[in-house]
């Protein structure tokens, strides 16, 4: 037990004759830490000044390099720039940086450790603060209090320093789209730790499959990548001119039953193109599930 976002805590070791008697040390001191008892954790509330229990998932996750070890004789039926392109999605060590650019604790909050409910649990507190910043500002103890329920949820590493107060409504988008990140994150490496039924497969057939959606290199010649490299050479900002922007590989994408989908707005004549720039470490769980509002629980913050 400890304060979140440090690596300061404490522990005790105690040995007993029997079960019972540890169980009960074990209730005394809960209750004594959190204000709540043992028996009543389905519905545990978080008090002021008390320890919260990380709801943490402790399964194997053991996953080196996603495609380390594979069987030197298995073979991947995809086209090397498709292969390139899935270890690009699935790069374990792109993962942990992005949580590291978001402050996050990686000893508490390593790559799969905690659940997407968890997380979710930190839009509802991002919500309350946001009714608070709009409707009661000068309340700054409901304020503080929400901020410690969200740091407890979402640990970060504050080394010594002080955790941020989330008091302004800038601060809440942060922290939302942090969320937004964090949950596509937690969908790409979820799919790290499915099981591959298929023994004979390729690591890298196993997790393009599970994308669910087609990925077909689009030809350097063909007209499609020349248009899309000109909407890309005439649409970035100004400030970026110091440096040229260079079109390295196209692919075009169909998701499993989208076709079906859309097909009652087949002959509509009147189509846009949506473009939608995003993190490396997103692109599993858009390609697999589309993109996606948020949630009921996170705040509604422009």
């Amino acid at each position: 037990m400890g304060r979140t976002g440090t690596i300061y805590g404490g522990k005790k070791n105690e040995q007993f004759d029997d079960q019972s008697e540890a169980i009960k040390a074990f209730e005394t001191l809960f209750l004594d830490k959190t204000g709540n008892k043992w028996s009543d954790r389905g519905t545990f509330k978080k008090l002021p000044n008390k320890f919260y229990p990380l709801e943490i998932d402790y399964g194997n996750h053991d996953i080196q390099k996603v495609f380390d070890n594979v069987n030197a004789n298995k073979r991947s039926n995809l086209p090397k720039l498709v292969q390139d392109l899935i270890c690009f999605i699935f790069d374990i060590e792109s993962m942990e940086k992005a949580l590291l650019s978001f402050e996050i604790d990686l000893t508490k909050m390593p790559l799969g450790r905690l659940s997407r409910n968890q997380l979710n649990k930190g839009y509802q507190v991002l919500t309350e603060l946001q009714t608070l910043i709009t409707n009661d500002a000068t309340n700054k103890t409901a304020i503080i209090d929400a901020s410690n329920r969200f740091y407890t949820l979402i640990p970060h590493n504050f080394n010594r320093g002080k955790p941020i107060i989330l008091d302004k409504i800038d601060l809440i988008q942060s922290k939302t789209e942090m969320i937004d990140n964090l949950l596509e994150i937690e969908k790409a490496y979820s799919m790290l730790k499915e099981t591959n039924d298929q023994k004979n497969e390729h690591s890298i057939d196993d997790y393009y499959k599970k994308l669910k959606c087609s990925l077909q290199p689009v030809d350097h010649n063909s007209e499609e990548f020349h248009r899309i490299e000109q909407y890309m050479t005439n649409t970035y900002a100004p400030h970026q001119r110091k440096y040229t922007l260079k079109l390295k590989e196209l692919f075009k994408t169909t998701r499993e039953g989208e076709r079906e989908n859309f097909q009652k707005w087949q002959s509509t004549e009147n189509r846009q193109l949506l473009w939608h720039g995003s993190r490396k470490t997103n692109f599993a769980g858009i390609l697999s599930q589309g993109l996606r509002i948020a949630p009921p629980e996170a705040p509604a913050v422009c």
